[in-house]
């Protein structure tokens, strides 16, 4: 096992690199995590910052604007479109609500009888939507006789209900949004590190001079190439072992809150398949300087564009079509999704897998032409 241990010795040898990432990723996922601590088992509204301009300035207005008034902050604002949006780009109100002044009448022929200007950026400025169209849905269903009943509006909409919870096995959504952050974030480190410390060692063992050795040596080639891969496969347990018992190490107390398996699932076979990438870059190039280039530019861009970096719900349709031609994307995807059983994510494994192999038919491909020549 002469090659073997050779071969850990010089992959060891880049420890720095390894600590680096390492350090820099456990640094950030435990900054990301502060506070992730109680179950998220209730809805709770948010006031947001609202204006409201009353051009009616009649009975049914003043009833709508009482009830945004109790739900919400309210901030002093002009009727003026440009201002309105000043307003809300610049954060000022999260909303603006525009009462117009045949209010009365559109309500009761049921159209369109307010214009809300709202911040699309903040998902809870939708909140003020549901909080108009609430009232306007109770407001409608006391209409009789030319008139609206506000008062039995203003009862049913102080109603409250007191929920009990039964089914014990409530997620907790932050920890899950934590663990899909954790492991999305493993692909960028592990794209960086497999490509970077195994390639820079098969760099050295394809040295003309190594091989030269190896030709007039009495060690065979297929035991020499056996000894490799498994130092390759040594190397890459002990990088994608640190990922998981790091998750476990730090937020391990809320493993049974999460589908625990799905993420380990997911990450043997990413790891598989960058393995197999990195068997091709390997035969590919023996050039330190272009190993090193391509460990930061797949690991970095595949990020990006994949959802690692940037959610896949905000990413463009141009940007997932590209990133669908990655292995990064379907290990990002299953990381989002909520699995009940295998099936579920088999599709996204299988993806994986038949990248695992393109790469590792093209690693071939490129060795014979190597042996050849």
């Amino acid at each position: 096992m002469t090659v073997y241990k050779y071969f850990i010795k010089i992959a060891l040898k880049n420890k720095g690199a390894i600590l680096t990432y390492t350090i820099i990723f456990f640094v950030l996922t435990i900054l990301s995590g502060i506070g992730v601590s109680q179950k998220d088992a209730k809805f709770t509204g948010t006031r947001l910052n609202i204006g409201i301009i009353d051009n009616s300035d009649s009975e049914l207005s003043n009833g709508l604007k009482n009830y945004l008034e109790d739900k919400n902050e309210i901030v002093e604002t002009i009727d003026d479109e440009e201002y309105i949006k000043e307003q809300i780009f610049l954060e000022m109100a999260d909303a603006i609500v525009i009462i117009p002044e045949d209010f009365h009448e559109k309500v009761i022929n049921k159209e369109k009888s307010v214009e809300i200007y709202k911040d699309d950026r903040k998902i809870e400025s939708m909140q003020i939507q549901n909080q108009v169209n609430k009232f306007l849905m109770f407001v409608n269903a006391t209409y009789e006789e030319g008139r609206f009943n506000l008062d039995d509006v203003n009862t049913a909409l102080d109603e409250k209900t007191n929920v009990e919870l039964i089914d014990n096995s409530v997620k907790n959504t932050s920890i899950n949004e934590w663990f899909k952050t954790y492991y999305n974030f493993t692909s960028y480190v592990i794209v960086g590190m497999y490509i970077a410390i195994i390639g820079l060692v098969m760099a050295d063992f394809k040295d003309k001079n190594i091989s030269s050795r190896m030709k007039i040596s009495s060690k065979k080639f297929l035991s020499f190439n056996m000894e490799m891969y498994l130092g390759q496969l040594t190397i890459a347990v002990m990088i994608t072992l640190v990922f998981i018992l790091g998750s476990i190490a730090i937020k391990g107390k809320y493993i049974g809150e999460v589908d625990f398996m799905k993420y380990l699932i997911n990450i043997i076979i990413f790891s598989f398949t960058i393995l197999c990438l990195t068997f091709f870059i390997n035969n590919f190039t023996k050039n330190k300087f272009i190993i090193n280039g391509i460990s930061v530019v797949l690991s970095l861009g595949t990020s990006f564009i994949s959802g690692v970096m940037v959610p896949q719900e905000i990413l463009g349709e141009k940007t997932l079509a590209l990133a669908k031609f990655l292995p990064n994307y379907y290990f990002v995807k299953i990381n989002g999704m909520t699995v009940n059983s295998f099936s579920d994510m088999r599709f996204e494994i299988l993806m994986q897998l038949l990248f695992a192999v393109a790469f590792l038919l093209m690693g071939l491909y490129f060795s014979k032409t190597a042996q050849r020549t």
